[in-house]
């Protein structure tokens, strides 16, 4: 038994020798090259914290917007309905909220109703369901203002490291004023003026308020996108492969779209992942301050921020919101690290 590396193909189509994937072979046994996303998927399944979070997203999008939906039918109510009633509603004698598996009584047809974790405040509203939903508005905000980032970022960026010169010298100081301009005073500035009539803009399948933080956070955000694929199409420029469709008569516009794109997939896919995870952060905060998702719309920024009111009474209330916002975070947070791991070759696991 002789020790023999086995051979993979990089972004760039020629062979390398992973010292990860170093295995006892027998002599004389050839070995096939793998390609380059068949590694990939080597690599990132090698990492079981990555795919863990993977798994816990897939988890969350079928929960979101397929569990959401089907729980609100079988509970009989939604997450908007109150139920302000003491004793018979969603609060009790001492005005306080109902704790988990609480029933409640539908002030018209009298029908009991259960509350899984209890209700979320003075309104009674459930806190169960309004969790739920509050998914879908952190998952449409987060991948939403990713999309209008890195869309921006990967064509800002790439004209400015392929091109260079004027063009480069003019993107980079649209990219320094865009990094002055911060969330907040954008945000309330534009709550301020047209932020009334963009907020009940759905498109028949958002939340109310999402397209605002998607435009102020995918247009403000755009900048770190740029810088990061700027270098990278910096590097890939002066590449051989570039060079040789230059020789041939390739335009630059064919230059780009076959040879500089398809190397910015796998940093594409690393940094959006990661950027996701930035956004519902972002919103959570933003709706944490009364200056992002408004109630009535659910949003887990806007449960925290009720949930102190009742902190010593029922802490509980702080707690659902809370994990649901770390859990999630850490899952696009590992995924992307994993990710990272996975796209790069040389990698040692």
């Amino acid at each position: 038994m002789a020790t023999k590396e086995k051979p993979e193909l990089t972004s760039e189509g020629a062979v390398f020798i992973a010292p990860a994937d170093l295995e006892d072979i027998p002599d004389g046994v050839q070995v096939q090259a793998r390609g380059y996303w068949e590694g990939v998927w080597l690599r990132l399944k090698r990492d079981k914290v990555a795919i863990a979070g993977g798994v816990f997203i897939i988890f969350l999008f079928l929960v979101a917007f397929i569990g959401a939906p089907i729980a609100k039918k079988l509970l009989g109510h939604g997450p908007n309905d109150i139920f302000p009633y003491p004793g018979t509603g969603g609060i009790d004698a001492n005005l306080l909220p109902k704790g988990p598996m609480s029933t409640v009584q539908d002030p018209i047809t009298g029908a009991k109703q259960l509350f899984i974790l209890g209700a979320d405040g003075s309104l009674g509203r459930d806190e169960f369901l309004r969790i739920l939903y509050g998914a879908q508005v952190s998952i449409e905000v987060a991948f939403g203002a990713t999309f209008l980032s890195m869309l921006f970022g990967v064509i800002m960026g790439s004209l400015a490291g392929f091109y260079g010169g004027y063009t480069d010298t003019l993107i980079s100081r649209i990219t320094e004023i865009t990094m002055c301009f911060p969330y907040l005073l954008f945000v309330v500035a534009v709550a301020s003026t047209v932020g009334s009539r963009i907020n009940t803009v759905t498109f028949g399948f958002l939340g109310q308020g999402v397209l605002t933080l998607v435009l102020v956070f995918g247009f403000l955000s755009w900048f770190y996108a740029a810088r990061v694929f700027r270098g990278i199409v910096l590097s890939l420029r002066e590449k051989e492969f570039v060079e040789a469709a230059r020789m041939v008569g390739s335009s630059n516009t064919r230059i780009v779209r076959s040879h500089i794109l398809p190397h910015l997939v796998g940093p594409l896919i690393v940094l959006s992942t990661l950027s996701i995870a930035t956004f519902v952060l972002a919103e959570a905060g933003l709706s944490f301050l009364g200056l992002g998702i408004k109630l009535p719309t659910a949003s887990w920024g806007n449960l925290l921020s009720a949930a102190p009111d009742y902190y010593a009474t029922d802490p509980l209330l702080m707690l659902w919101p809370g994990l649901a916002l770390i859990a999630t975070t850490l899952a696009f947070n590992l995924l992307g690290d994993g990710l990272r791991d996975a796209f790069d070759p040389r990698a040692t696991h």
